[in-house]
């Protein structure tokens, strides 16, 4: 490079269920632009929305990016016709629909998890089909593909249609151990493989760059870097047994590499999905929490409205803080947790929509015990945050008994790692060290520096930087018997009461 040579920047898009993300980034995953917007509910005001967020990156560096790597959430995703339309708004992995459809089905659990490394419920995208077959089975006999929303956004870039091992693998269509799309479940909604995206290594281009955009050259390659979880785990360095990481957000997604998957009766009796890793070389169990940041969201914005105060919006850092819901009173916070002792004594189960793992169970909801008089509006955020982090240990122990494998590190990465309180009560609730990932977005840089890597390998990505979290031997030892507690209290049936 000649001395003065600005050095290669390359972009992400990640498209988040609150917010899609668009930054440039240096060969280290240093932020250089970033533009946050809302994720819209079509697919045209999605591009759109992407194509101005590429332009103002590209005015604010000064320059155009020599890749563009794209990841995001999987299981939300479009019908497109034949000459690449969208045929309905975007379909949300959140949307109930196709729930009776694929319960109609009664498929066998444990066939299913064995070739799918999941179970059936209307957030995967088979679910959606079936929905379209018995509702609307117009739009299924137009829909020439089905895209995901990574799929869908390189599509219109590039004019090629391809999709990540890891976006396939979350719509209940691909048999994870063969590698390639399942006939027999995609026949139950009247489709077949060649209805779907052809898979595509997470490194090799799906096409250049076709559409007009401004700062961004006609050609520039474009990648799917695959679903959002792996892709910041990748980047956070998770890449082999033994690294744990830990997603942070409105949800929350422990992500453990294994050598070998999961026992079929095992894996949906923790409620953990079996995904392939980013490089298809193993297996990756995710144990998620809907409720992390949702529960403070939530919790905050009840206080708000007790109080008769609101809060208002700020930059993109900001919107980091908040997580993915934008929240703004959390620009309150920091004032409301500075006087909280840790820990604060308070057993929270953090379930607002029900539990996923370790212990399935959609009809959990939120509990509180121990608030005592001398406890305030801090010490229940506190609480809150502290049952989110109890819950993350707990499913990091059932995992660690399910593989066998005694975890070295758990890399943290997301909003909250710039909440100190939520970083000091997550080591020391931890039974590992804790690496916080320093990163403005570790899914948006990890799909920059995937895209770093047009045409090489996985491996030669580079590792975000990670700050590692001091030991409080002291503090660690206070919360032992909380969590004893707290998974007392999470184990115990709850009675269904009924009107």
């Amino acid at each position: 490079m000649t001395p003065g040579t600005p050095r290669a920047l390359t972009a992400g898009i990640d498209v988040g269920t609150t917010h899609v993300k668009v930054g440039f980034f240096d060969e280290r995953g240093g932020c250089v632009a970033a533009v946050r917007r809302a994720t819209p509910r079509d697919l045209p005001a999605l591009v759109a929305a992407v194509a101005q967020g590429l332009e103002e990156c590209a005015e604010r560096a000064g320059r155009a990016p020599a890749a563009i790597g794209i990841a995001g959430m999987a299981e939300t995703g479009v019908p497109l016709d034949a000459s690449g339309q969208a045929l309905t708004p975007l379909l949300w992995w959140n949307d109930p629909r196709g729930a009776a459809e694929i319960a109609e089905l009664d498929l066998d659990a444990r066939t299913l998890y064995a070739r799918t490394g999941r179970w059936a419920d209307a957030k995967a995208p088979l679910a959606k089909w079936l929905w379209l077959r018995d509702q609307a089975p117009e739009v299924l006999r137009s829909m020439r593909w089905w895209a995901s929303v990574p799929d869908a956004v390189a599509y219109a870039l590039t004019g090629v249609l391809r999709t990540h091992a890891t976006l396939a693998a979350r719509t209940l269509g691909y048999h994870v151990e063969l590698g390639e799309y399942d006939a027999e479940l995609l026949a139950l909604a009247g489709l077949s493989g060649a209805r779907l995206p052809a898979l595509q290594p997470a490194v090799e281009p799906v096409g250049g760059v076709v559409a007009r955009i401004s700062g961004v050259p006609p050609g520039t390659p474009v990648l799917i870097a695959g679903h959002d979880h792996a892709v910041g785990a990748w980047a956070a360095g998770i890449r082999r047994p033994g690294d744990v990481a830990d997603s942070l957000g409105t949800a929350e997604a422990v992500i453990m590499p294994t050598a070998e998957r999961p026992d079929p009766d095992a894996g949906p009796a923790l409620g953990v999905t079996a995904d392939p890793s980013l490089d298809g070389a193993r297996t990756v169990l995710v144990g998620g929490l809907a409720t992390s940041g949702a529960v403070v969201d939530w919790l905050l914005a009840a206080l708000a409205a007790s109080a008769g105060t609101g809060g208002a919006g700020g930059g993109c850092g900001d919107d980091d803080v908040r997580g993915e819901s934008g929240n703004g009173g959390y620009a309150a916070l920091p004032g409301l947790l500075a006087d909280v002792r840790l820990p604060t004594g308070i057993v929270v189960e953090p379930y607002l929509r029900g539990r996923m793992a370790p212990a399935p169970d959609r009809d959990r909801r939120m509990t509180w015990s121990g608030i005592a008089a001398g406890h305030g509006a801090g010490d229940l955020l506190a609480a809150a945050i502290e049952g989110t982090c109890l819950h993350t240990r707990w499913t990091l122990d059932e995992l660690t008994a399910l593989t066998g494998t005694t975890p070295q590190r758990l890399a943290v990465f997301g909003g909250q790692v710039r909440i100190p309180l939520w970083m000091r009560v997550k080591a020391a609730v931890s039974p590992v060290p804790v690496q916080v990932v320093r990163a403005d977005d570790a899914v948006c840089a990890g799909a920059a520096l995937i895209a770093g890597q047009a045409g090489g390998s996985l491996d030669d990505v580079p590792v975000l930087p990670a700050e590692r979290l001091p030991p409080d031997p002291e503090l660690q030892a206070a919360y032992l018997p909380l969590y004893d507690r707290f998974r007392t209290s999470a184990r115990a049936p709850r009675r269904q009461e009924h009107a």
